[in-house]
């Protein structure tokens, strides 16, 4: 029901509703934009400054909401508002996938891997008597990260 009242209202305010991904909504005026982002009863509202007090001050007037401020966790991502732009990143979903694997111990390095493009002296490839790196009992997408 919120999805439905918050679509209708940004409609009638003649946001474009993107066809692909329904819960994103688009308005444009010359160099301006705004960008909602509808998540479960949360908005995600990114813009040039101008449109974005504009558009919080016309929400607030049709919802009661708040304004959390800029947005630092979204789907597993961590979001850090940089001078220049933003960083995305995932520590801790990568922590989560670590543990996953008894892979979390902070006694142990994971330093990067360097790889030989000649076949015979990469000590990584695969060798003829190698066993299963993953035996059958791993669940496919938790192997890939999934």
């Amino acid at each position: 029901m919120w999805y439905n009242r918050i679509s209708e209202y940004l409609l009638k305010e003649r946001y474009k509703n993107d066809s692909i991904c329904p819960y994103i909504f688009i308005k444009r005026s010359g160099s301006e934009f705004v960008i909602i982002v509808v998540y479960v009863d949360d908005l995600n509202i990114i813009g040039t400054c101008k449109e974005l007090s504009k558009v919080v001050e016309c929400l607030k007037k049709e919802f009661e909401m708040k304004d959390l401020g800029k947005t630092k966790f979204c789907l597993s991502l961590q979001i850090e508002h940089v001078t220049n732009g933003i960083f995305v990143h995932q520590p801790t979903y990568i922590e989560k996938i670590l543990k996953q694997f008894y892979m979390d111990s902070t006694s142990i390095e994971y330093p990067m891997v360097v790889r030989s493009l000649d076949l015979n002296k990469d000590p990584f490839r695969p060798q003829v008597n190698d066993k299963e790196l993953v035996d059958d009992e791993t669940p496919y997408l938790n192997a890939i990260g999934h």
